[in-house]
C-alpha cells in the first residue's frame, strides 16, 4: 500500500512531540541496571515497563508499540523493556534482545535527538511510522532511546475522518450562512417594496394609506418609522388647512 506525502508529513509532528515528551518521563539511570537477559523483570524492568504502560494508557489504537531501546558495540539495536514484552503471560521479549531488521539509522538519530521515520517501513510486527527520543541519565548522558510505534493505517484513518469531519462542518457552515444571508435579504425586499408602494401613493396625493409593520430592527425599520412620523404630520398640516378654510367659508 502507498501513502500520500502529505499524510505522512502531517503525522510527523505529533509523533515528534509524543516521543520527546514521553522520553522525558523514562529514569535513565535505571536503564544501567538492565544488560542482560537475566535481568528481566528485575526492579528496574518492572519500573520502566509500569512507566511505560502508564504512558501508553488508552491509546493502544494508535501507540501500537511503546519500547526502550540502546546499540551494543556492533551497532545493532537491543531491547532494554517492550510495554508488550509478554504474550499470554509468557516472557516473549526479553532484556538485551536483539531487534532483527531494525531501522538503525533511524534509531541512531534518535539516539541523538527528537526524530521521525521519514516514511512507513514494514517489519516482522506490522507498518509503521516511528517516533525516537534519546533518553537521558541524571548526569545528562544518553541511555537509551524511546521507540512509539503509531500504525499509521490508523493514522491515516483518523486523519481521514478528521478531514471528511471538517469538510463537512466548513460546507455546512456555508450553507447556513447562505440561508441565512437569503432568508434577510427576501425579508428586507419585501419591507423595502412595501415601504415603496406607501410612498408612492403619498405621492400621488393618496393619505390614507397603511404603513407597514416591520419588526427587525434595521434601517428599513427606521426609515418606516420615519414615514409614520411624515405622514402624521401631513395629516395634522391637512387638517389644518381644512379647518382654515371652513373658518373663511364661514366669514
Amino acid at each position: 500500500r502507498s501513502y500520500s506525502v502529505t499524510g505522512v508529513q502531517t503525522c510527523a509532528l505529533p509523533i515528534f512531540l509524543t516521543a520527546k515528551v514521553m522520553s522525558s518521563q523514562i529514569d535513565g539511570d535505571l536503564l544501567y541496571q538492565i544488560n542482560g537477559k537475566e535481568d528481566t523483570e528485575n526492579e528496574a524492568f518492572v519500573q520502566i515497563y509500569q512507566k511505560l504502560d502508564g504512558l501508553r494508557g488508552d491509546n493502544g489504537d494508535i501507540i501500537t508499540y511503546l519500547y526502550v531501546m540502546r546499540l551494543d558495540e556492533e551497532g545493532n539495536a537491543r531491547f532494554i523493556v517492550d510495554v508488550d514484552y509478554l504474550e499470554d503471560g509468557a516472557v516473549d521479549v526479553y532484556a538485551d534482545q536483539l531487534y532483527e531488521d531494525a531501522p538503525i539509522e533511524d534509531i541512531k538519530q534518535g539516539l541523538v535527538a527528537p526524530h521521525v521515520s521519514a516514511e512507513p517501513y514494514t517489519d516482522e510486527w506490522g507498518t509503521f511510522m516511528t517516533g525516537y527520543a534519546p533518553i537521558y541519565d541524571s548526569s545528562g548522558n544518553i541511555a537509551g532511546v524511546l521507540g512509539v510505534d503509531f500504525d499509521i493505517s490508523t493514522v491515516e484513518q483518523k486523519q481521514d475522518f478528521l478531514s471528511s469531519l471538517v469538510y463537512y462542518i466548513l460546507f455546512g457552515s456555508i450553507l447556513a450562512a447562505t440561508l441565512v444571508i437569503l432568508y434577510f435579504s427576501l425579508t428586507i425586499i419585501k419591507d423595502l417594496n412595501s415601504i415603496t408602494k406607501v410612498a408612492n401613493s403619498i405621492s400621488n396625493g393618496n393619505l390614507e394609506v397603511d404603513l407597514p409593520v416591520i419588526r427587525s430592527r434595521s434601517e428599513i425599520y427606521e426609515l418606516n418609522e420615519g414615514m409614520k412620523s411624515v405622514l402624521a404630520v401631513v395629516e395634522f398640516l391637512t387638517d389644518e388647512e381644512i379647518g382654515r378654510a371652513s373658518c373663511r367659508e364661514r366669514v
